[in-house]
């Protein structure tokens, strides 16, 4: 059944109406969707491949092509990435990458065709972080979001602390000790924090939730904020009324939502903006919720046919989610969609945007490694 491109009348409908979705389903590394086969964990190449593209530089080009839309029609328009930090600066990859491409006799250098050697290699200056503060890219960026840096082994780079990117944590505690270290943690570091015991509870709720660092002052940026919450799977609520009048009772610094709702619907300019003021007065930040990489089943753009046929920049099932597959994120057609869907977040007045589906880069650079 082809899915109505019904128009709504805000802005001549540049969000369209969609059937229910899976708001969580985006939340990457928070949910299932189709592992790895074993054939895909298994390089089976007959030949090197001639050219590997750099899926990082890409994936900026993506950011920075939505990025230069919405500062030109708002300045302050907030940028969020949910992970991606690898992204920001030339690596480690990208410097193996440039020695594969020595190494294949591309007319360049070809003394030091690192991804070889299979030994720690000091990167030049031009391939580490601190080279890299005063990239136009770099200061583009407000805030990156991580998973479970607290509750979990993984340890937060400490030079992005140094940076002004303003950077938060979203965590799973296996127990309410853990949730209270990880808050501690959290406020001596001063990373925005979001936490949960249980799944069946995370990202759907948002009264009665304790938020920390409370406060009653206006927030106009991220830097502004000193907590944030995260509503993104709107299913419990009936109606989109509901969900507003629990966001309007709340004090949270930020709110990061689902531009659509789960009967197809969409937030309106209006509803939007009755969104932007704490229970106490003050101003806050609505930000919204993109997935940049995959694909849904239940999004508008989904045509009938690609359930027979993918289309060619279609690549496989998410990693995530169980309605969604992984873009080649650099293809024209999908370029224009997620234009498309962004636009509509600018145009409704969101304060900013919350971009997942980042880590997606990393499978592409996975069918061939280069570290």
């Amino acid at each position: 059944m082809l899915i109505p491109k019904i128009l709504y009348g805000i802005l001549l409908g540049l969000f369209i109406s969609v059937p229910a979705s899976q708001a969580l389903a985006g939340l990457y590394g928070f949910t299932e969707g189709t592992p790895l086969t074993p054939d895909e964990k298994i390089l089976d190449m007959p030949f090197p491949p001639a050219n590997i593209p750099n899926y990082r530089s890409l994936m900026r080009d993506n950011i920075e092509m939505l990025i230069g839309y919405a500062q030109a029609r708002k300045p302050d328009f907030q940028i969020i990435l949910h992970e991606g930090a690898d992204i920001l600066y030339k690596g480690l990859w990208e410097y193996n990458l440039s020695g594969y491409k020595n190494a294949r006799g591309e007319g360049e250098d070809k003394s030091d065709p690192s991804f070889l050697s299979g030994k720690d290699v000091k990167l030049p200056k031009e391939y580490q972080l601190g080279s890299h503060l005063d990239n136009p890219f770099f200061k583009k960026i407000n805030a990156i979001i991580f998973n479970d840096l607290y509750c979990s082994p993984r340890k937060l780079d400490k030079d992005l602390l140094k940076t002004n990117i303003r950077l938060g944590a979203i965590s799973h505690c296996p127990s309410v000790e853990a949730y209270d270290q990880a808050v501690m943690l959290s406020v001596k570091e001063n990373l925005l924090f979001y936490g949960f015991l249980n799944f069946s509870t995370a990202f759907g709720y948002i009264a009665n939730q304790p938020i920390i660092n409370e406060n009653a002052r206006n927030i106009f940026s991220v830097k502004d904020a000193s907590n944030i919450t995260f509503l993104l799977d709107n299913s419990r609520y009936k109606t989109r009324g509901e969900l507003i009048r629990d966001v309007r009772q709340s004090n949270y610094d930020i709110v990061v939502i689902d531009p659509i709702f789960h009967d197809g619907s969409i937030f309106t300019q209006e509803e939007v903006d009755s969104m932007k003021f704490k229970k106490s007065g003050p101003k806050r930040l609505i930000i919204a919720q993109q997935n940049i990489t995959e694909a849904f089943t239940k999004d508008y753009y989904w045509q009938e046919d690609w359930n027979k046929h993918l289309p060619s920049w279609i690549k496989r099932a998410s990693l995530s989610s169980k309605d969604a597959f992984i873009t080649e994120y650099w293809q024209e057609e999908w370029k224009k969609i997620i234009s498309q869907y962004f636009r509509g977040i600018v145009l409704s007045r969101y304060d900013g945007v919350f971009l997942t589906g980042i880590n997606n880069h990393q499978y592409f650079e996975s069918l061939t490694p280069l570290e």
